[in-house]
């Protein structure tokens, strides 16, 4: 039952729907006024030309059908982005058949995710496979399922719009806009890591690298008072093999009840954090994270922000 479900679901999103444009009533309409004038005067000519005509109506019928017949959408790995930015989600496009696909037009089958001008592919040859990036609107955060793509095309007269819609399986995850200009809450952890993280370089080392501004919550030890006397401004002195700083990305951190701001803000710290290469941990209400750095553990964090507050 669940296969025979299955096959009447794709059968369903094969359909190809064909409407006649603009062009085709105005032509159909003169083609009717051709073959009444002669039946009127019993012209045979007019007849023979009235007919022709209809003929290459009917015809365009059909090819405006068989040119979305064999298309078919697959999804490309969706990198993960920021909500409130448009969206781009990389998609294969392939012509099963044999035959030339022409002119055909690609967009969100919801009207509200369309963003500027459909995505417009000239042709497409037979067996071929193109890759595109198709833009949707900006939507909120969280994890969606990519939606379904409605592909249209009036090849070959323009008398007809053929239409049928796809869907390609995937997810994307987006993530809360950064925004905010709290400081992060630094957490002072010189024996987080174990012996063992310490010999690769994860302690305090010797060789000085640079000055940095000193952040809310550092610990006065670590500031350099000379450059302080000349220049007036708190700067702390960082150290090849450095990691005695561990941020803090909290939930509880942001004086704030609107949920969205919140994480905007987590969001914007995570960034900060992953710029500087040093460890941090995201506290959230549901679960927490413990410290890491790199890129996997960046994403670990967002990916959790985007998905925060769906039902389980």
């Amino acid at each position: 039952m669940k296969k025979w479900i299955q096959r009447l679901l794709e059968k369903k999103q094969d359909r190809i729907y064909i409407t006649p444009t603009k062009n085709g009533l105005i032509f159909i309409s003169g083609v009717v006024v051709v073959i009444i004038v002669g039946a009127t005067y019993n012209n045979n000519l007019v007849f023979l030309l009235g007919f022709f005509l209809f003929s290459i109506f009917i015809i365009s019928i059909v090819e405006a059908h068989n040119n979305l017949r064999h298309l078919a959408l697959e999804a490309m790995p969706v990198p993960d982005q920021h909500a409130g930015e448009p969206v781009f989600l990389p998609l294969r496009i392939i012509n099963r058949g044999h035959s030339r696909q022409q002119i055909i037009e690609l967009f969100p089958r919801r009207t509200e995710l369309a963003f500027g001008h459909p995505l417009q592919l000239e042709d497409i040859h037979g067996g071929q496979q193109l890759v595109r990036n198709l833009v949707f609107a900006p939507m909120a955060r969280g994890v969606y399922q990519i939606p379904r793509i409605s592909l249209s095309s009036v090849y070959p007269l323009g008398f007809f719009r053929a239409r049928t819609v796809l869907r390609a399986e995937g997810e994307f995850f987006l993530y809360p806009n950064p925004s905010g200009h709290l400081p992060l809450r630094l957490v002072e952890e010189e024996n987080k890591f174990s012996n063992s993280e310490a010999v690769n370089g994860h302690q305090r080392g010797d060789e000085f690298r640079e000055h940095r501004e000193c952040q809310k919550g550092e610990s006065f030890h670590h500031i350099d008072w000379k450059v302080l006397a000349r220049r007036r401004k708190l700067m702390v002195k960082d150290y090849e093999g450095t990691t005695d700083h561990f941020f803090s990305v909290s939930f509880y951190d942001v004086p704030h009840h609107d949920v969205e701001i919140v994480l905007s803000q987590l969001s914007r710290w995570l960034d900060q954090v992953r710029d500087r290469g040093v460890p941090f941990e995201l506290v959230l209400p549901t679960c927490k994270i413990p410290f890491g750095r790199g890129v996997p553990h960046y994403q670990k964090c967002q990916r959790e922000l985007a998905r925060y507050g769906e039902a389980g």
